[in-house]
């Protein structure tokens, strides 16, 4: 098997030709994004790696090309913002963990997600039709992460936003993909969603 070299390939396959992102609404595949799940209490053993560490859940922090989330107070959700960016991988992040006396870990859920971008200043009136969280931005400022559910599929929603413009990280399972994006795609009609490049 030493020649084995799988091609990774998206479960998401627009349907609609890619377009400029200055649209009021635009949604990217960003599938193959680095995706990894850190268990246990290791906000200090992560120093090394980030400069900062989120608080408390529903935090993140930027970091150099991704993003850190705490979803609880044992769980971090570390996530590229581009396919290209490089992270940390997860066998450095578990050697460093390997050292110290707690019981924690890493691991990649890159191939087991898809990841999908929404942009734009009516983001947020969008997934208030797919989702029954409160998206104003008092309640779900930039910098805020959530997991929740979307058309009633176990989604964890990030927001990052793109300067002054409003933008949502949404994954969920990679087998749900393409349904996924069906239902935004279909929700975002009224608002003239386009498709914009990674």
């Amino acid at each position: 098997m030493s020649g084995y070299s799988p091609v990774f390939r998206s479960p998401i396959t627009p349907a609609s030709s890619l377009a400029a992102v200055s649209s009021q609404l635009s949604v990217t595949d960003l599938t193959g994004v680095p995706v990894v799940l850190i268990q246990g209490e290791v906000g200090d053993l992560l120093q090394q790696y980030f400069a900062q560490i989120p608080a408390k859940p529903g935090d993140l922090v930027e970091v150099s090309g991704g993003v850190l989330a705490r979803l609880t107070p044992t769980e971090l959700y570390l996530f590229g913002l581009s396919p290209d960016v490089q992270l940390p991988s997860v066998a450095a992040i578990e050697d460093s963990l390997a050292k110290e006396p707690h019981f924690a870990h890493a691991t990649d859920y890159t191939h087991g997600k898809a990841v999908i971008r929404l942009t734009g200043a009516v983001a947020a009136e969008l997934l208030s039709k797919i989702c029954g969280l409160d998206f104003h931005p008092t309640v779900f400022p930039n910098l805020r992460v959530a997991q929740t559910s979307v058309a009633k599929i176990k989604t964890l929603i990030a927001r990052h936003d793109q300067g002054e413009t409003p933008a949502y990280f949404l994954h969920v399972n990679r087998s749900l993909g393409q349904y996924f994006w069906e239902v935004v795609w279909e929700a975002g009609q009224e608002f003239g969603i386009k498709v914009a490049q990674a």
